[in-house]
């Protein structure tokens, strides 16, 4: 007689949760104490000290004469923080203030949004608390322009969309939404395509809704490209060769391998489309140093914050990787069309 195989079993399914009232009002507690406290710090420690620069910064975006990229990317909300200036009188350095504490906000918020599709509620406050120890870091040395934590926080929602199954207008409109003021977010309609044909959904029928999610990322950002000009300086070109590499990895691998290792040792655990998100780390490295764009900065790779964040929790939680999240029933990856 043959041997008899027996099929591994599937891990079960983690138990839902609900949030309670009290989860929620402590979870919004968290996200206003925390945005205040980074807002405040960064605007004492990073901000003032650098205040003439930025605003230098943004008399420069206001006439058109800006660098490459930043011309395009303070755009929007250098007019938005000049026409609230206008309209009320308020001090420029005032309203970048407010700007850098609502961004903070509108990230935890968002961040929370994200990693609630897959963790239990408590989980969810120790990702936040988790978020805010890792800005801790990415603020060190250099402040961060005013559109930075706007794009991460819809970065956070699109990725939410993702995991929800968002349908395609939900995932076009928040494609150019994040595209008013972040150009980094082009790579999700890709990790769609992908958790998409890791369900099952046929290739071909993938095609024309994830073009239409591709456009809806790109075309915000290369109409304010196109409409500005593009005859204008770099503001950074610094070949691989000329990168201060001590400093590189001193900052670099502090940030990313922790969580690298946590990923590898915890694989099985964590949900597919996490896994996927990190396609954000060869991919943002490889285009920084194809750009020629310094590499030490990690304000400049934020992106990776919301899939580390949502790595940790789901090892904390011994998530299988494939549970049904806890924002509701199992994703249709393909977003309904």
């Amino acid at each position: 007689m043959g041997a008899t195989v027996t099929a591994t079993p599937t891990p079960p399914a983690a138990p839902r949760a609900t949030a309670t009232p009290g989860d929620r009002w402590l979870l919004v507690a968290l996200c206003v104490g925390l945005a205040l406290l980074m807002a405040r710090a960064h605007v004492e420690n990073v901000d003032h000290p650098r205040l003439q620069k930025k605003l230098a910064l943004h008399e420069a975006v206001l006439e058109n004469r800006a660098p490459d990229p930043y011309q395009y990317k303070l755009w929007t909300i250098s007019w938005a923080v000049e026409g609230v200036a206008r309209a009320t009188g308020l001090a420029r350095d005032t309203l970048y203030g407010w700007n850098g504490f609502l961004s903070l906000l509108a990230l935890l918020a968002a961040h929370a949004r994200w990693l609630s599709r897959y963790a239990a509620p408590r989980d969810v406050l120790l990702g936040t608390l988790l978020l805010a120890a890792l800005a801790h870091g990415l603020f060190l040395d250099y402040y961060h322009h005013p559109y930075d934590l706007w794009g991460v926080a819809g970065f956070c929602l699109l990725l939410a969309a993702v995991a929800d199954g968002a349908g395609l207008a939900v995932r076009c409109g928040l494609g150019l939404a994040v595209g008013l003021v972040w150009e980094k977010h082009a790579l999700v309609p890709a990790i769609w395509g992908l958790h998409a044909l890791a369900a099952g959904r046929p290739f071909l029928r993938l095609l024309a809704p994830g073009a239409a999610f591709l456009a809806s990322c790109l075309v915000v950002p290369v109409t304010l490209r196109l409409a500005l000009g593009t005859d204008r300086p770099l503001v950074d070109e610094t070949p691989l060769a000329a990168q201060e590499w001590g400093k590189v990895l001193a900052h670099q691998l502090p940030y990313v391998l922790p969580f690298a290792v946590l990923l590898g040792a915890a694989w099985r655990r964590v949900p597919r489309l996490v896994r996927l998100s990190w396609l954000y780390v060869p991919v943002l490295y490889g285009l920084y140093a194809a750009s020629e764009f310094i590499l030490h900065e990690l304000r400049s790779f934020w992106a990776f914050a919301p899939v580390f964040t949502a790595t940790t929790v789901a090892w904390a939680r011994a998530l299988p990787a494939d549970a049904v999240p806890h924002g509701g029933p199992e994703p249709r990856a393909g977003g309904g069309r």
